[in-house]
């Protein structure tokens, strides 16, 4: 465990805060936690435990499995990634069914974060194998001589990650400024804004295959993601 974090693995949240922090549970029965932090305002990560069966995280890794090798896009560690566009090109009625898991991401945000109507912008299929990372970032801004600006994916405003296995050690997901630490398991869903206030990263993953479905959302409906 990391000195002075309390981590989430189970259903009720173990977390430190440098200032204060609180719990929520919503009318959908969504976990919330209600972040403060020393001179920022009231901020969110949305979880919610069992947003997929074993056998939807099952079968995501089994596409994932079969078709990754196709894509033509890799993330930060060279890993491929597989897009719902690819998957659509060679198995549609797998296509239709994720960009129904993205929907129900949706509506937890929409709900849980109470944001404006979200449109879905983006969504993969990713592994991280032995010795893969993320390092700290933000999904829609870069930081640059002290200063945070868009980055290539601006149009982001909201990000879900829906993990799909937990037979693997390492790659938990920090909030490295807040704090938190949330360590995956099947079916976990984890939302937060795209901003820098939620800069996230993911330590080295140290043995087996971390896989998870990457969600992202805008409010401008010219950005979402042709289905």
């Amino acid at each position: 465990m990391l000195r002075g974090v309390l981590i989430y693995n189970d259903v009720f949240f173990l977390l430190k805060l440098r200032t204060g922090e609180s719990f929520a549970r919503n009318k959908v029965g969504t976990s919330i936690i209600n972040i403060v932090a020393r001179k920022k305002p009231l901020s969110r990560i949305l979880v919610s435990e069992n947003t997929l069966s074993l056998k939807e995280c099952t079968f995501l890794i089994d596409l994932y499995d079969r078709y990754a090798e196709l894509s033509p896009q890799t993330d930060y560690s060279g890993r491929p990634i597989l897009h719902y566009y690819t998957l659509r090109d060679v198995d549609s009625d797998s296509a239709s069914w994720v960009y129904g898991v993205t929907l129900r991401c949706k509506e937890k945000i929409e709900v849980g974060l109470r944001t404006p109507e979200l449109f879905v912008e983006t969504v993969v299929l990713a592994s991280l194998f032995p010795g893969d990372s993320h390092i700290p970032h933000a999904d829609n801004e870069r930081e640059e001589d002290g200063r945070w600006l868009p980055n290539h994916t601006p149009q982001r405003d909201y990000t879900a990650l829906v993990y799909l296995n937990d037979n693997f050690t390492g790659g938990e997901l920090v909030f490295p400024d807040r704090d938190v630490v949330i360590i995956p398991k099947p079916g976990l869903f984890v939302g937060f804004p795209s901003n820098h206030k939620f800069v996230h990263a993911v330590p080295n993953v140290v043995s087996g295959k971390r896989y998870s479905l990457p969600v992202w959302f805008t409010i401008n409906s010219a950005n979402a993601m042709q289905v």
